[in-house]
Parts: C-alpha cells; structure tokens; sequence
C-alpha cells in the first residue's frame, strides 16, 4: 500500500538518455498495434445505421454487438497484459492477429444478433492485447529516456489515427460495397497490420535485457519502481484512478455508438455525421501528443482533471446539437479533451503505480472500465427507446464526466492522505 504512495509523492525522474532510432522504430510498431484500435473503437457506430435498416432492431439491440465486443475486450486486455508481462509478447499478438481477424471477417456471413455478438467478442478477445502490450512495451523503452511523454503520446494516438482513416473508409465500403463486405475487407487489413507490427516488438531494451538477472528486464525496474501487489489494488488510489477510467470510457462508448444515430435524428446526412466521427477522432491525436509534453511540467492527474471538465462540456453542446457546424465544433472539441483524457489515464498509471507489471495494471484497470462501460451503449439505446430522447443519456454523461474531474484533481492528495493513514 506504502508503494503506492511513495511513488504518487516523488518527483519524476530525470530523463538522462536521449532515445535512438531503435527506440522510434519501437514506437512506430506500437503505433501500428494501436491503429487498429481505431476501427474498433471509433468505427463500430458507422455500422449502426445499415444493421438497424436491414434487421429492424431496437438501438438497444444493435448497441448489444458493441457490447459484446467490450466484454471480450476486457477479457482479452487483462490476460494479454498479464502474459506479456511475463513471456515474450509476440505469441500473444500473432494470436490476436487471428482472432481479429477471423472475428471481423465471420461478421459478413452473420444473419442473426447471436452471430454478431458472438462473432465480434471474439474480435474483442484479440483486440486487448493491441493496447495492454503497446502501451507497457513503450514506458519500459523509454524508461529515463528523453522525450518519454512524447513516445507514449504518439503510441496513444494511433487511435486516433485509427479513427481519422477507418469511419470515413468503412462508410465509403458500406455504401459502395454493404456492410458485409467491408466486414470481410477491413478483417483482413487488420490481421496483416497486427502482424506486420508484432515482427519489429521486442519487450524492452536490449541493453536492459543484458544486464538484468537471467535476462528478465523486468527485475531491474522492479528496482526501479513499485511493483504492482494486492494491496495496490485495494488502494483508495487504484479505486479512485479506476473511477476516472470508468467514467470515460462511460462517455466515451455511449459517443462513439450513438452520435451517428443522434445527428441523423435531428437531419443531418449519415456521412457528414461518420465524417464528424472520423474528425473526432482524428482531432484526439494533437490531445494525445501535446498531453505527453505536457505531462513532465503539469502532471497527469492536473491534465486528466482539465479533460474530465472539457469532456462535459462538449457533452453539453451535443445535447444542444441543431446542424453540421454544431457537430463538428462538438467534434472538434470532444476529440482533443478524449485524446488527453486517454494518454493521461495511461500516464497516470506507470506514474503512481510503477513499470514492472504495467501491462497487468493497464490491463487490470482498463478491463474493469471496459466492464463498467460495457453496458453503457445497451443502456443508452434502452433510454432511447423508452423516451424517444437522448436527453438522460447526456445527463448522466456529464456529471460523470464532471464527477471525474473532481476526483482526478484530488488523486494526489487522496493517495498521500491513504499513506499518512497506513503507515
């Protein structure tokens, strides 16, 4: 418990190496893994629209496949994160890979709901490993490196990226080619993108790995800081720095599944509304890579507790939305705030908790937010359903966004206050 607060109360180590052209060649493979991320996340709400036309289901119905995909998806990210931890982390990738692959492409031959959901949890089970394992493998090369902020800035922000290439992509196949076809298009690219990357990962530094006991890299930053422990987990600080997780991915999946539906309730066209979706989440990347700048002289919990505030404002307009330049200042918005929001989560993480078993805790602490927002897409189109009105979903969108803010401005001072009590 004392490690937890020992870390969040020391002053950020001094970077004292300047990264090389392996270490970038090691962050380009990791921006690969993430990319793909970016279809999953930002790109399912594209295929709304066609499978409710084609199916006649409710929203809460088709929001249900989203959901399917965040339970795998929490599975997958904390076994993946576990594993690679441990072992060599390209066995685990090359099988998500697979399963990415396989699940998107048997999503085109789907004829029912119970095939959907079933098919892409099986995408969500390969689609972990491509955010626990990137996000651990970058903070240990970069470890007392120069520009460490930034390398994990960039990683994050293949997302983003993601986002900014796939929802306009996926739409354009969707209506050229259906949605079963780019079902099977995009499964393909997939696979090939994740194992390109895997060939170019390799857990951590290879002068860490010479000098490190029975060439285990992870002793020497078990050293180096905290090693993640039961009574880590039980901590007030992991409890509230889970809160702040939850409470964006809350926001976050209900946006990324409903806001095409909502613009095209109040007129606006389907593909301005995935063009919107696609600017979002491309405007994620500046929020990603200035928050890893940021982050050495604010901190992250300063730069969460900002994200939190912005993230429920933007909610605010998009309750407001009446036509296109609204949507993409919404867009604009929300995407910068989501971007910081999401480097800092990880930031933060590495920072309190320590690097030998990150990928673990990124795991640990994204699978139960993915958990708790699982739902969170369902629940929203039952809203939907029953009043005919995004307006609740909004509501609660901002006072828990504004609820996290509060928490990760004081996340500091609850983990120094949890030590004063325990020791």
């Amino acid at each position: 418990m004392n490690d937890v607060c020992k870390s969040s109360r020391t002053s950020p180590i001094e970077p004292n190496e300047a990264p090389g052209f392996y270490d970038w060649s090691i962050v380009a493979a990791c921006f690969g893994l993430t990319l793909t991320l970016g279809e999953a996340f930002w790109s399912f709400g594209v295929f709304f629209v066609p499978l409710q036309q084609e199916f006649g289901w409710s929203r809460a119905v088709v929001s249900s496949f989203f959901t399917a995909f965040l339970l795998g998806y929490a599975v997958s990210v904390v076994v993946s994160g576990r594993i690679a931890d441990r072992y060599n982390p390209k066995p685990v990738l090359f099988v998500s890979a697979f399963l990415v692959g396989i699940g998107l492409c048997l999503c085109g031959f789907a004829n029912n709901v119970h095939h959907l959901r079933l098919f892409i949890f099986v995408v969500g089970l390969g689609s972990g490993a491509t955010w626990s394992i990137p996000n651990s493998i970058v903070q240990r090369w970069f470890h007392r490196k120069k520009q460490a902020g930034l390398a994990l800035g960039i990683v994050v922000s293949g997302v983003g990226v993601g986002a900014l290439i796939f929802a306009p992509l996926n739409n354009y196949l969707i209506l050229n080619w259906g949605w079963r076809s780019t079902f099977l298009a995009i499964g393909v690219l997939f696979s090939g993108v994740i194992v390109a990357s895997t060939l170019a990962i390799k857990r951590c530094p290879p002068n860490t790995l010479r000098s490190a006991p029975k060439g285990d890299c992870g002793s020497l930053f078990e050293r180096a800081m905290p090693h993640l422990n039961k009574s880590q987990i039980t901590s007030w600080t992991f409890a509230a720095t889970v809160f702040m997780l939850s409470a964006g991915v809350f926001s976050f999946q209900i946006v990324s599944t409903h806001m095409v539906a909502h613009a095209s309730d109040l007129g606006i066209s389907p593909s301005a509304a995935a063009a919107a979706l696609g600017f979002m989440g491309a405007l994620s990347i500046p929020g990603r890579m200035v928050s890893g700048i940021l982050s050495t002289k604010l901190g992250w919990n300063k730069l969460l507790s900002f994200a939190y505030f912005g993230i429920g404002v933007s909610i605010v307009w998009l309750w407001l939305l009446s036509g296109d330049w609204m949507l993409h200042c919404f867009a604009l918005s929300y995407g910068v705030f989501h971007g910081v929001r999401i480097a800092g989560g990880i930031g933060v993480l590495g920072e309190i908790f320590g690097l030998q078993s990150l990928g673990e805790l990124i795991g640990v602490s994204t699978a139960v937010a993915q958990i708790v927002g699982a739902f969170a897409p369902y629940a929203a189109g039952a809203i939907f359903d029953a009043t005919g009105s995004y307006s609740l979903v909004f509501f609660l969108v901002c006072i828990s966004s504004a609820a996290a803010g509060v928490v990760a401005a004081l996340l500091k001072r609850i983990g120094a206050s949890y030590g004063a009590s325990t020791t």
